[in-house]
């Protein structure tokens, strides 16, 4: 694990900056920077555009009572995408495109998943309907939908009885 860390936040910027001196010594200083600086404003500009239509399709979801992990981890890679564009580079500009391509995303998120599958290991735990465990402090109650008051008498909120000390 160290050695990956070591890799992306020492060789990656160094590989950028020796890309980037490189290219101006073909190109010139002035135009290697602009593209740089180019590629920072395009990228950050459809960052904000891909960011905006997965929040749009969110809150959809949301509105329909629905949650999509999917699209969640789309708007974490739309966000990270952007933190790439900005930084200055042609590597992880490069990386930073990539990710606001959907089915470029597909794929980073197949190999990531994979990648949890092997790391992690998940344990899936049910409880039991009713009472967990015997609590002292717990109340049994019922939850009523609010138009049902109504119905009830003017007093229905207020909750009448005694506390069993044992």
């Amino acid at each position: 694990m160290f050695a990956r860390l070591l890799f992306l936040f020492i060789f990656v910027p160094l590989a950028d900056l020796l890309l980037l001196m490189v290219m101006s010594e073909f190109t010139g200083w002035k135009f290697s920077v602009g593209m740089v600086i180019l590629s920072g404003i395009v990228g950050a500009w459809l960052a904000k555009l891909s960011y905006r239509g997965v929040v749009a399709k969110i809150r959809g979801k949301v509105g329909q009572g629905q949650m999509s992990a999917d699209l969640l981890t789309d708007g974490a890679m739309i966000f990270f995408a952007a933190g790439l564009l900005l930084t200055p580079g042609f590597i992880t500009d490069a990386c930073g495109f990539s990710l606001l391509i959907p089915p470029c995303r597909k794929w980073y998120k197949a190999r990531i998943l994979n990648w949890a599958k092997r790391s992690f290991k998940f344990n899936v735990v049910e409880m039991p309907m009713g009472r967990s465990h015997e609590d002292p402090n717990t109340v049994d109650g019922e939850v009523l939908p609010q138009d049902t008051g109504a119905d009830l008498q003017p007093d229905a909120r207020v909750i009448d009885g005694k506390i069993n000390d044992q």
